[in-house]
């Protein structure tokens, strides 16, 4: 617990310190729609679903820091287990390089803490680790839309990807 909070306050910080650096016009919010496949074996794959709250803000022309807070909208069951993402808390940079004005593919590397609710296998229900993947963004004006994967969590046990797509307003 103390671990979380250490982590969701020093990432809040970081949020903040670098508002004051970053462009006027480069602060953006928006919702992501993730589809998660929970990998492991003995179980065929789980794939819940999620709603995402978006908030992030360019450092640069071709570096993002994003913070994304999320819940699932569904569990999915397989013979003998259930699986729903409760919670999907993730702090992240996005570095890439924008085409034409228009398209930014990046690579995204961050901090991904996922409150679980599984039924039938006996797994931890709080779980944190490292995360990583890529994606591309389309800038149609003010308004953005992407297309991303990401592994979330790759225990020794199991694997949590999620495959998203996101739509952002810039302010």
């Amino acid at each position: 617990m103390k671990k979380t909070l250490l982590a969701v306050t020093a990432a809040t910080g970081l949020m903040v310190g670098a508002q004051a650096a970053m462009a006027e016009d480069g602060l953006y919010i928006g919702a992501q729609y993730n589809l998660y496949t929970f990998s492991t074996s003995g179980l065929d794959d789980l794939e819940p679903d999620g709603l995402a709250l978006v908030l992030g803000g360019d450092l640069n022309e071709n570096f993002q820091i994003e913070g994304r807070f999320g819940r699932s909208l569904s569990d999915d069951n397989v013979t003998g287990a259930a699986l729903k993402v409760d919670e999907h808390i993730g702090f992240y940079v996005k570095g890439g390089m924008k085409f034409a004005d228009l398209v930014f593919p990046y690579v995204i590397l961050g901090y991904t803490k996922v409150d679980y609710e599984f039924w039938g296998a006996s797994i931890d229900q709080t779980e944190s680790d490292l995360s990583y993947g890529l994606g591309a963004d389309v800038e149609l004006g003010q308004f953005k839309v992407g297309l991303e994967w990401m592994m979330l969590q790759d225990k020794s046990d199991y694997e949590l990807e999620g495959l998203s797509l996101s739509g952002a307003w810039r302010f």
